[in-house]
């Protein structure tokens, strides 16, 4: 991804951001005033396509939607989401990614004291049968 990506990207997640804490703020005024409220599916779709950092300000901020758990619960598991997300994808553009599965896959448990198999309890080889055909050979 080139600079002109990086800025698209910036500007997506700064209008998303905005766009879900007003959607928030608007939630909480008509909370206040009895009227018809927002879903909160789609509060939770807008955290979702990346305004989950205007979500949790307008939640903190607001103290809207602090109450419901299971609300908050989904809110949080997208904001835990979107961190592997991100982590995965500076790890691929960062070209860690093979060098982390050749760590995971042994030399790195080792060199922190884990291994996968006890030394000298590796697992046998598979064994292969010859093959019979037909009946009695």
């Amino acid at each position: 991804m080139g600079w002109e990506g990086i800025g698209l990207a910036a500007a997506y997640l700064g209008v998303i951001n905005i766009a879900t804490y007003a959607a928030f703020a608007l939630d909480k005024r008509r909370s206040v005033a009895g009227a018809w409220r927002l879903r909160e599916v789609s509060l939770l779709r807008l955290a979702l396509f990346g305004g989950w950092p205007g979500a949790k300000l307008a939640q903190w901020r607001l103290r809207h939607k602090t109450r419901k758990q299971p609300f908050a619960r989904i809110l949080n598991l997208i904001g835990v989401l979107q961190l592997v997300l991100a982590l995965a994808l500076a790890a691929t553009a960062a070209g860690w990614t093979g060098a982390a599965m050749r760590w995971l896959g042994g030399e790195g448990w080792a060199g922190i004291g884990l291994t996968l198999f006890e030394p000298g309890l590796e697992p046998e080889p598979e064994r292969v049968m010859p093959r019979r055909f037909g009946p009695g050979s």
